[in-house]
């Protein structure tokens, strides 16, 4: 027979109920931050959605909620890596470094710098781990998120959007830390085209996302000159997205891109000095979609691009042309539970237009390209590829050699390396180069460096193939 419980005194009980919340109070420290409440008016728009409070969702102690939304950002640096805000919007006082700042979707990191700087309150940004924001919460996108009419975010011309892709230096250079800029160009893209823009001498016009992503960049300078065109072809492309994290631990993670359906490369490239280039230019540019808020927090699936181009002339006349396309069907992304990771990858390559066949390049010496092309996609928080939250980072690489038009009478080789390659996981990534880049010049201003990665994930090798014409003897020597 089980014991009966003890009655109470009502007034005992209380007493003891209060003395238990006050033990709880003390053992547990400050209380949970929360998000102030959002502006009635929604705020500017142009710099994210302001976060709102949620009973279902526990933050890091670390992070500070400033209020005001939009409203509160006066301005970007020129770097792209400073927030100029109003220093009297709610919470702005308790900025400093090492703590994670959270204003908007698009204006939250971790504060590598905090100033005075006028009137305004400058706060330079780094990259944070979801983890290292969110604590509990389980988020999940409302159906599939249609992609195909993105808002364009531009972060100008910060120094970092250049590289080179060898020493891992800039290719740009770099300087003293910017002014404010005006406020980013904000506005829906037409399906069918984008803008040109100069980054780092190259002219590049991205494009995303109804039929695809991608970009066209053309490059004259030094006595060599490029023109190129890789793009992710698709059709009608949609997200999906599911995250749960626990006690600052990702418990479960999806992320689905559907719709893809291709991949173009068209690449053009000649000198009349026998000069090469080897650059890395991640396009300083976001083409977003937000997801309103799931409990409170304003998420946002949001699509970069990186391109990089190396060349091989052996000759004063070098010069090489190709073009070819490969089908895709699947999508892209991943699974991950139970400590476990599971890529969703294509599930089928198919060559549509041989871009061996179509190589040119008459020359008396051995010449070749390289072009790397990476998508990122991207669902969670912040900006300009410094995002934390879920991602599916697609990188195409097409090595392309044309043997001497001197061994025409016998044969002429021609050779494409191709691969496609998956990187997948919760948290963030970023190339080294670019973290080397940017780390120099915060090193300068007498900043914590940014890590290249934190979080979880994996990558996959979807597609790796050597094709040689012909394939004979003298061209696989």
């Amino acid at each position: 027979m089980a014991a009966r419980g003890r009655r109470r005194h009502p007034a005992v009980a209380a007493l003891l109920t209060v003395t238990l919340l006050l033990l709880t109070g003390c053992s547990s420290g400050a209380a949970d931050p929360k998000p102030p409440r959002p502006p009635a008016d929604g705020g500017d728009q142009r710099y994210g959605v302001a976060p709102a409070s949620d009973p279902e969702v526990t933050y890091q102690p670390d992070v500070v909620f400033v209020g005001g939304g939009g409203g509160s950002v006066r301005g970007l640096s020129e770097d792209a890596l400073t927030w100029r805000i109003d220093p009297g919007a709610s919470g702005a006082d308790k900025l400093a470094r090492g703590k994670v700042m959270f204003l908007t979707g698009r204006a939250v990191g971790r504060v590598l710098d905090v100033r005075s700087d006028g009137d305004d309150l400058a706060v330079t940004l780094g990259p944070v781990d979801i983890t290292q924001v969110i604590r509990d919460g389980t988020f999940a996108s409302d159906g599939p998120v249609s992609l195909e009419s993105p808002t364009r975010y531009d972060g100008g011309t910060p120094f970092w959007a250049e590289y080179d892709a060898e020493a891992g230096g800039a290719g740009g250079g770099g300087g003293a830390r910017g002014a404010a800029s005006t406020t980013p160009v904000l506005r829906r893209v037409p399906q069918s085209s984008g803008e040109q823009r100069r980054v780092a001498g190259f002219a590049v016009t991205p494009i995303c996302c109804a039929r695809g992503v991608g970009a066209h960049f053309t490059y004259d300078g030094g006595g060599i000159r490029i023109s190129g065109t890789a793009t992710l072809l698709m059709k009608k492309p949609t997200a999906r997205f599911h995250l749960e994290i626990r006690g600052a631990t990702v418990q479960r993670a999806e992320l689905e891109i559907s719709g893809v359906a291709g991949l173009r490369i068209e690449i053009a490239g000649a000198t009349d000095r026998g000069h090469n280039i080897n650059k890395r230019i991640p396009i300083p540019l976001d083409f977003s979609v937000p997801v309103d808020q799931i409990l409170g927090v304003p998420f946002a699936v949001t699509a970069s691009q990186l391109i990089g181009v190396q060349t091989a002339f052996s000759a004063k006349d070098g010069n090489i042309k190709a073009a070819g396309e490969w089908s895709l069907g699947g999508s892209l992304g991943f699974g991950y539970a139970n400590g476990a990771f599971g890529a969703t990858e294509p599930w089928s390559l198919t060559l549509r237009n041989s871009i061996t066949d179509s190589i040119t390049g008459p020359s008396v010496g051995v010449n070749g390209i390289i072009v790397h092309y990476q998508a990122a996609f991207r669902a969670g928080l912040g900006a300009l590829g410094f995002t934390a939250g879920l991602y599916a980072t697609v990188t195409t690489s097409v090595g392309l050699t044309v043997g001497s038009a001197l061994g025409s009478p016998i044969t002429v080789c021609r050779s494409t390396q191709l691969g496609l390659y998956l990187d997948y996981g919760v948290g963030y990534s970023i190339p080294a180069g670019l973290v080397k880049v940017i780390n120099a010049f915060l090193d300068l201003v007498n900043v914590a460096p940014i890590g290249a990665k934190a979080g979880i994930g994996g990558s996959d090798v979807l597609f790796s193939k050597l094709d040689l014409q012909p394939n004979t003897r003298i061209c696989r020597s």
